[in-house]
């Protein structure tokens, strides 16, 4: 865990925040979220700050969930390919 904190703005407001990243990763995570609220508060006709910053991490939640659906995906083509090289590998011992 980083000793140290480091401050960044989210929403027009500054934190000092102290966590296991590193202050470049904290600092893009940082950044991604101030720009997930802007993206938000463009395009919805809500001002209250609480809303905004919930609809925010709702879009950021609904990223995520789609990330790790992708890598289940990947992770399952991952195992299955690596069944068939065992299957071949397996094969090929029988003719050696």
């Amino acid at each position: 865990m980083s000793s140290e904190s480091i401050r960044v703005m989210i929403f027009g407001k500054e934190y000092s925040i102290k966590g296991d990243a590193d202050t470049e990763t904290t600092k893009q995570v940082a950044e991604y979220v101030n720009s997930k609220i802007a993206e938000i508060q463009k395009v919805t006709a809500a001002v209250d700050n609480i809303k905004i910053a919930v609809l925010s991490a709702l879009n950021i939640a609904g990223e995520l969930f789609e990330t790790k659906a992708k890598y289940e995906e990947e992770l399952k083509k991952v195992q299955q390919y690596h069944e068939k090289i065992k299957s071949l590998n397996n094969k090929i011992e029988i003719f050696s």
